[in-house]
């Protein structure tokens, strides 16, 4: 449920490719900067960054994950090494902060719904939220629409025909404008996005075990290293799981065979 702004912060995870504008959401949210873009060039998938914001007016007070989402489709050795390294992270900060309330998917409107925009839908709520917790589109770039809600009206069909099944939906911007043309369109996307952070505030948050992770590890696998056993990287998997996530090494052993397992 919605809770004042003096109580724990509700968990969300803002995701999407670069250049969505996800830093900008957590900026409109905050009123003011507190996130800076990044280039991507030296961002690593899952990665995140913490936001606690809050909200007199919705009496809300929340944790935004920031999270770096997939660019490509596949991955190297390193880079999927790399994501767990991060998806640990997450995973273990969600555990400890009391589970997580809901999913900001941002894409930006006007362009295509590609590959990877689908493989990051999945990423974040197939293989790490198992469908479990609530998602929020959220469609950028639309400080040009005279109606920005008309956004939706003509675009949901496309978006639902490439599997993207939001509970609910929002179209905004996050910019003012030169000279602040669009301040009026940015004040009103603003308290959009708050009021769909309280419909989804008002859910019991997700809990979280150490099980997510195990399964992250093997979906990341499966699906973005395809059709290559661990072989030789299986002991720097090993090595990465026991020094950089610190996992015990009974339980580094126990995930690799969960990972060449054909089960799930």
């Amino acid at each position: 449920m919605a809770c004042p702004p003096n109580t724990a912060p509700l968990n969300f995870i803002v995701f999407g490719e670069m250049g969505v504008g996800k830093s900008s959401l957590v900026n409109l949210l905050a009123g003011k900067i507190v996130a800076k873009s990044s280039s991507g060039l030296k961002s690593c998938t899952l990665e995140s960054t913490e936001y606690t914001i809050a909200s007199s007016e919705h009496q809300l007070n929340i944790r935004l994950f920031d999270t770096v989402g997939l660019n490509n489709v596949t991955m190297n050795d390193k880079s999927y090494l790399d994501a767990l390294v991060k998806a640990h992270k997450l995973i273990a900060s969600l555990q400890n902060q009391g589970g997580v309330h809901g999913l900001l998917f941002c894409i930006k409107g006007g362009n295509r719904i590609l590959e990877s925009t689908q493989q990051n839908y999945r990423l974040f709520h197939e293989f790490l939220c198992q469908e479990k917790v609530p998602l929020a589109l959220v469609i950028t770039n639309l400080e040009n629409e005279e109606n920005m809600d008309d956004w939706w009206t003509t675009n949901q069909g496309d978006i639902k025909q490439h599997g993207i099944a939001p509970v609910t939906q929002v179209c905004i911007t996050t910019i003012k404008g030169l000279r602040n043309v669009y301040e009026d369109k940015y004040w009103e996307s603003r308290k959009k996005v708050w009021d769909v952070l309280a419909t989804l505030a008002r859910g019991d948050a997700c809990s979280v075990d150490i099980n997510w992770f195990a399964r992250m590890c093997k979906k990341l696998h499966q699906f973005f290293v395809p059709g290559k056993a661990l072989g030789k990287s299986r002991e720097k998997m090993m090595k990465t799981l026991t020094t950089r996530c610190k996992l015990p090494k009974q339980d580094a052993l126990q995930l690799l065979r969960r990972i060449e397992s054909d089960e799930d």
